[in-house]
């Protein structure tokens, strides 16, 4: 049962109010029958009715059999209470004393006539809440709406003698005790009816929980101050009326923005955690998509390593198959090692785990040193390499990342050039930076995954010899570098099939 503290405690609410009037009553003390001073006085059978129902509603945690029992208690009262309006006697119960106030269409010895209806609801309620919640919460909700114009008419001093005001007076212990038991009754039925709705974390319940208490609290208000007006000669009853209405309209419109703003505040942060979820999810999605990368790219060299050492175990191949074999074997594993170092530089990059070890560099030096590495796949693909390496300027920066930079350019350009076509590769001064150029007339940049080029484990699908191959890492380690570097890279292409161009901009020093 949801809010089992609170319903124990609006239990005890009414008990204790219904304890009150029986020990005024019992030990003739006229202070507790009427609370305060000039209150209409609670009956004996009303304050019954209270400790009863109060009990009741407290059996609702742990006993809902007991509570309906105690309910029918509820009913019986108003049952005996109806038949006593009905055939005009109180049937000798006892009575209030005679300088005790109350309405004048109250019977000696009977609840007011008001005060039986909500008795009934509330009897209603404790003995339909364990099958019939929606049930229960309408009738005390019911019974509450009687205590509330009970209320208000004492609080705006109706009339106990004359017109309905003298069918309608309540003591306060009884308005108090239908206030709690209204408020045992919705959270002990928390899941059904209106109270989901309350409870709502959206907008809907965060509109009903701006609204409810203005909605109860504003009669009080601007009727207190209508009649504390008229009171006063300051304004007769046309008047007062048409400044609650003012009053009305201007809190009306203020409760409103109130609302909108708040409506607005729960949109935007339900957007900023949609966002968020987006994100997760996308990151997900990413990680999915680069270990399946990942086992596909790690797969191929490990089967082809695995394949050509089952051959060598044979001991069955001629002395040129076998150094074809351990030829194939050599250069899967540096493509599986080349992979593996990738993986845990960009990583070791996304960390800031990787060191420099700056010196002054001539950037033609790791420019050539690369060229060299690359000369051999360059020559096998039948390409034509045109490199002008004028003097540029020394850069601050460690040799063997700046290599890596220029290797990496170069490992693209060979990867995605077919045989027969073109790299270039220059070095020149571009004001205090050092430019190095590698371009190709390889298969090209698509204009919509140009954005994307240096970001780590996208590959563009561009096929070269039938075939794409790699981890999609090698530019953005280029990337990552040359920004430790302090310098900055930028590629080009002019579409599909017209080749790609890669700038690196890195800052000289003084000579």
């Amino acid at each position: 049962m949801k809010g089992s503290s609170l319903i124990v405690a609006a239990s005890a609410v009414a008990v204790l109010c219904g304890a009150i009037g029986i020990v005024g009553w019992l030990f003739e003390i006229r202070g507790l029958l009427s609370i305060p001073d000039g209150a209409p006085g609670l009956s004996p059978l009303s304050a019954v009715g209270l400790v009863a129902a109060g009990a009741a509603l407290m059996c609702a945690v742990r006993s809902p059999r007991s509570m309906q029992l105690l309910g029918l208690v509820v009913l019986a009262i108003f049952i005996v209470a109806a038949a006593g309006y009905m055939t005009g006697s109180s049937f000798g119960l006892g009575d209030l004393p005679s300088d005790v106030a109350r309405g004048a269409g109250t019977l000696p010895g009977l609840p007011a006539p008001n005060s039986m209806i909500a008795f009934g609801c509330i009897a209603i309620a404790l003995v339909s809440m364990p099958r019939h919640p929606t049930i229960a919460q309408s009738a005390m909700l019911l019974a509450f709406v009687i205590a509330y114009l009970a209320a208000l008419g004492e609080l705006f001093g109706a009339s106990l003698v004359e017109g309905l005001s003298a069918y309608s007076a309540m003591s306060p212990q009884t308005i108090v005790a239908i206030g709690a038991l209204t408020l045992g009754v919705l959270y002990a039925t928390a899941d059904a009816g209106v109270m989901p709705l309350v409870m709502d974390r959206g907008v809907a319940g965060l509109a009903v929980r701006r609204f409810l208490p203005i909605a109860v609290g504003l009669p009080v208000v601007l009727g207190g101050l209508r009649v504390a007006g008229e009171v006063a000669g300051l304004f007769d009853t046309r008047f007062g009326t048409a400044l609650m209405a003012v009053a009305s309209a201007a809190l009306a419109g203020i409760l409103t923005i109130d609302i909108a703003i708040a409506i607005r505040d729960l949109d935007q942060r339900l957007g900023r955690e949609h966002s968020a979820r987006a994100i997760a999810e996308s990151e997900s999605r990413i990680k999915n998509d680069v270990l399946s990368l990942l086992t596909q790219e790690l797969r191929t060299p490990a089967n082809v390593i695995h394949a050509q050492a089952h051959l060598l175990q044979a001991g069955v191949l001629t002395q040129e198959r076998t150094q074809q074999v351990v030829e194939t074997v050599s250069v899967n594993a540096a493509r599986l090692r080349q992979y593996v170092d990738d993986a845990m530089e960009v990583a070791s990059l996304a960390q800031g785990g990787l060191l420099l070890e700056p010196l002054d560099v001539d950037p033609r030096d790791a420019v050539r040193a690369a060229l060299d590495a690359w000369a051999s796949r360059i020559a096998q693909k039948g390409i034509t390499l045109t490199s002008r390496l004028t003097p540029s300027g020394i850069v601050r920066g460690d040799p063997a990342r700046i290599q890596r930079i220029a290797g990496n350019l170069l490992s693209n350009a060979v990867k995605f050039t077919s045989s027969g076509g073109e790299i270039r590769v220059e070095t020149v001064r571009d004001g205090d930076f050092v430019r190095l150029t590698v371009a190709d007339t390889g298969v090209g940049i698509a204009a919509d995954f140009l954005p994307y080029v240096f970001e780590p484990f996208r590959r563009s699908g561009a096929l070269v010899d039938g075939h794409v191959e790699g981890l999609g890492l090698g530019l953005a380690i280029v990337r990552h570098l040359v920004e430790l570097h302090g310098g900055s890279v930028t590629a080009s292409s002019d579409g599909v099939g017209h080749g790609a161009s890669f700038v690196v901009r890195l800052p000289s020093v003084a000579a």
